[in-house]
């Protein structure tokens, strides 16, 4: 809270009623000054603060809702043809999920045209959304969940539509089982058997990232971390010809393959 505005008019205050001749009128005017410089001088700096938060708050969700439309318009392309069921969810987002006022549901809309017409892929769309949001877990979770229930917006789920989400949960790195987990609540599953899925374990991320299950031995694991490693290894695409994008691409990649393996081989000693 300012008190800047409250000890200047309050100081003030002292020097006026003693002037005056009011009795106790250094210590009323201090208590007047006080309040006069906190409603004119202190308060409006208060809310001018609230503002500024608000409005960074419109602004990230509007960022997240740039990637939305983006991300799911690709994947509603995955299978064909958009169809009336998938331009009739994208309504519903936009009216009773986001809220969206008329201004609002245009952007989207253009958004969304614009992201369906481009020559980006959808991975590229995925990257830029976790490179901005990929330390929120809440709202990365929540835009894999978007982008199920777009992908059951018409029905069913198309190897294509679960390929691109299973390539969105590895960027998002998102472990298997909290993938299926998200599944689940779009469409039926069963674990095989029919014996209950097992829950959610922190080292998931980083079996999916190497491409192992958690029932592997060590040194299954050791063998796909090496054939990764040496996969996305920055020097070797250095030396491909590859552009700078793509090597910084490579070297996130290598950093991450190397950590989930300290990981899980720090958690099996």
């Amino acid at each position: 809270m300012e008190i800047k505005g409250k000890i200047l008019c309050g100081i003030a205050g002292i020097f006026l009623f003693d002037l005056l001749g009011i009795p106790f009128g250094g210590l009323i005017g201090f208590f007047v000054g006080s309040w006069l410089g906190h409603y004119f001088f202190d308060q409006p700096k208060e809310n001018t603060t609230s503002d500024t938060e608000f409005k960074a708050y419109q602004r990230r969700q509007g960022e997240f809702i740039f990637h939305v439309f983006r991300l799911c318009a690709k994947l509603a392309k995955a299978d064909g043809p958009i169809n009336e069921r998938e331009v009739s969810h994208m309504e519903r987002l936009m009216r009773h999920q986001f809220r969206m006022n008329e201004r609002g549901r245009l952007q989207a809309v253009k958004i969304w045209k614009n992201a369906k017409e481009s020559n980006d892929t959808f991975e590229q769309y995925a990257r830029a959304f976790f490179e901005g949001f990929g330390r929120d877990r809440h709202h990365v979770l929540n835009m894999l969940d978007l982008l199920f229930a777009t992908a059951a917006a018409d029905g069913g789920l198309h190897p294509r539509e679960e390929e691109m989400l299973l390539r969105a949960a590895g960027i998002f790195q998102v472990g298997r089982l909290q993938y299926e987990r998200v599944k689940s609540r779009f469409y039926q599953t069963r674990a095989s058997g029919g014996m209950q899925q097992p829950r959610w374990d922190p080292l998931d991320p980083h079996y999916a990232i190497l491409g192992a299950e958690m029932t592997d031995s060590l040194d299954t694991i050791k063998k796909k971390y090496r054939a990764l490693a040496m996969t996305w290894h920055p020097d070797k695409m250095a030396s491909k010809g590859v552009s700078t994008d793509a090597i910084r691409h490579a070297k996130e990649k290598f950093q991450q393959i190397n950590e989930a393996y300290e990981k899980i081989t720090e958690a099996r000693k």
